[in-house]
């Protein structure tokens, strides 16, 4: 299982969630209102994954969305579930891009 606790302690992110493909919350980490944003984050990477699909003949494997008051950060992490964290620190951008590329897929 993944540490939300040592991500926020790595990164210093403002929240983590992870949820199942269903948009289901698994675990989550400082964070208001975790079921209605594990639904919408299941539905915005399965309508990005489509999106993907069509357009290049893959697979989603990281969306991320950017804001004048931070970003977001969602990978799958194995077949079934998506880890998303939400940081208001731009100057963490790259760091969180490689932290959540050597998380467990």
């Amino acid at each position: 299982m993944i540490d939300l606790k040592k991500i926020k302690e790595d990164t210093e992110v403002d929240s983590v969630i992870i949820a199942d493909k269903n948009g289901n919350v698994i675990d989550a980490l400082d964070t208001q209102h975790d079921t209605n944003i594990a639904l919408m984050l299941e539905t915005a990477f399965s309508m990005c994954n489509d999106m993907i699909k069509d357009l290049l003949s893959g697979d989603l494997d990281q969306l991320m969305a950017k804001s004048s008051k931070g970003f977001l950060i969602a990978n799958r992490i194995k077949s079934d579930s998506i880890i998303l964290v939400v940081s208001k620190k731009m100057s963490k951008l790259g760091l969180l891009l490689k932290y959540m590329s050597s998380l467990d897929k």
